[in-house]
């Protein structure tokens, strides 16, 4: 079972560095998992667990304090780049505070994150190791032979659902183009008049380690051409 995929030991692209506040926090969802994203005094960017270990409050609702670390809207609680607690401002003594901050009760689970072709990109692997074992493995970006960096200008649709299905079903869906005139008519151009029958379809060069793969086909609408 050594070549099996895991969803979580991979890089995932969270957002264009361009969408992201560095003086807010930013809430995100990541296959069914609350993330929170924000940046250091470093000019480091940040991704945790969104919650707050003392109540489970979104730390995604709280700011970011001089000393560039994350405070809990609920009671305060502070939190490094590391997801260690830094303070508890109701608290009494600083001995009790000293020991409270350093219980593994109050830190928060972060991830490694890498800024790659104006991409954040996370790694959400919970382990032991995952700042480890994320550098074995980088992030599927384009060749920049076939780009420019500097003119690259990402985008987010404005689109959000949920369907109740799992990620491979969802997968077998995004491989079965020729559905698209049917199941998604009236959306853009998708059309049932329009629809051609697809007449080449095949996975180009080897599936990579981390499950990458690339495939190309003739085109399933009047307007397509050559799609990959």
């Amino acid at each position: 079972m050594e070549n099996q995929f895991s969803w979580t030991q991979q890089w995932y692209p969270l957002s264009p560095i361009s969408y992201l506040d560095p003086a807010e926090p930013t809430p995100v969802n990541l296959l069914g998992k609350k993330l929170v994203i924000w940046r250091d005094n470093n000019q480091n960017w940040v991704v945790m667990d969104d919650a707050c270990p003392h109540k489970l409050a979104l730390l995604s609702l709280g700011k970011i304090n001089a000393d560039g670390n994350l405070i809990c809207r609920h009671h305060g609680w502070c939190f490094n780049n590391e997801g260690k607690c830094t303070e508890i401002p109701m608290l009494v003594g600083n001995q009790g505070e000293e020991t409270a901050c350093k219980s593994l009760l109050s830190q928060v689970t972060t991830y490694p994150t890498k800024v790659a072709q104006n991409l954040l990109w996370v790694w959400t692997d919970h382990s032991v190791t995952p700042f480890a074992d994320c550098t074995a493995q980088q992030p599927a970006t384009i060749a920049e032979t076939e780009l420019d960096i500097d003119a690259i200008d990402w985008y987010m649709t404005g689109i959000c659902f949920e369907a109740p299905v799992g990620y491979t079903v969802s997968l077998e869906s995004s491989l079965d183009p020729s559905h698209a005139q049917f199941l998604h008519e009236g959306i853009g151009s998708f059309s049932p008049e329009k629809t051609v029958p697809i007449q080449q379809f095949e996975n180009i060069g080897e599936t990579t380690s981390q499950g990458g793969f690339t495939l190309k086909h003739s085109g399933y609408n009047r307007k397509d051409s050559c799609l990959s």
